[in-house]
């Protein structure tokens, strides 16, 4: 899922986060070098909850952003750009749109301080935001013309917006696969803890037969050392066609699971 409000969701996530670095200076970092890890994040944030909403072509339409007044200005060049006036953000301010700050009070985008996400539009010229590395964390502000220098609103609406990482997520890391064998907290799993433990639970099948075969091997010898006629080869094929003719049926409900 990508536009406004996956946005939006990904934001309110990292609200209370705080310090540096975080997981999203680690992530930006990780990404763009580790000079990010203790830099001011208030930019990086709305480029991981970018890719991490399937955004990232809509909000970041040259790349990942850290310096808020290039930021500010991909939105000029698509011609986007909203000044900072109470006009304008009443009139075109949206859940989504990404807004810019001059401390100083200009609406010029090269003095431009800090940048949020628009959550509502109050109507009276102010906007609820949210933003990072406001007093080191991320939180809702309420803000006002007078130190808004402009904002821009990505186009949410593009069919091309889901990225490789968001079918990665949607396939993998969604937990919305019901398992049996899930406690009753947690019911549903991620299709990737599924694969991941089937794995791990088919190598201890593994490893139970490996010993199973040690085991039939070391018990016709020692049936061989007490009676010379015992034919070691011969009892360990009868012993295994016998397991082959074992039918194993797992433990299964009729009913359908939700």
């Amino acid at each position: 899922m990508s536009g406004a409000k996956a946005m939006l969701a990904e934001a309110r996530q990292d609200l209370g986060l705080s310090g540096r670095p975080n997981r999203v200076t680690r992530w930006y970092a990780k990404r763009n070098g580790s000079e990010f890890l203790e830099a001011p994040w208030c930019d990086q944030s709305i480029t991981y909850w970018a890719h991490e909403s399937g955004n990232a072509e809509a909000v970041l339409p040259a790349g990942d952003r850290a310096y808020t007044v290039w930021h500010a200005q991909d939105g000029q060049r698509l011609g986007r750009w909203h000044a900072g006036t109470a006009a304008n953000v009443r009139a075109h301010a949206v859940p989504g749109s990404v807004i810019f700050f001059d401390w100083g009070g200009t609406n010029e985008t090269g003095a431009i301080d800090h940048v949020g996400l628009v959550e509502v539009n109050l109507q009276d010229g102010r906007v609820q935001t949210i933003e990072a590395n406001t007093g080191d964390a991320v939180k809702r502000r309420i803000r006002g013309p007078e130190v808004i220098a402009g904002f821009w609103t990505p186009d949410y609406n593009k069919e091309d917006n889901v990225t490789g990482d968001t079918i990665y997520k949607a396939t993998w890391e969604t937990d919305a696969m019901p398992v049996p064998y899930g406690s009753e907290t947690n019911k549903e799993w991620k299709p990737r803890s599924v694969l991941v433990d089937h794995g791990v639970q088919l190598r201890k099948i593994l490893t139970a037969i490996e010993a199973q075969g040690a085991t039939i091997k070391a018990l016709a010898d020692a049936l061989a050392q007490q009676d010379q006629a015992v034919d070691v080869d011969a009892l360990i094929g009868r012993i295994r066609e016998e397991i082959e003719r074992v039918t194993v049926r797992l433990d299964v409900t009729d009913t359908p699971q939700p």
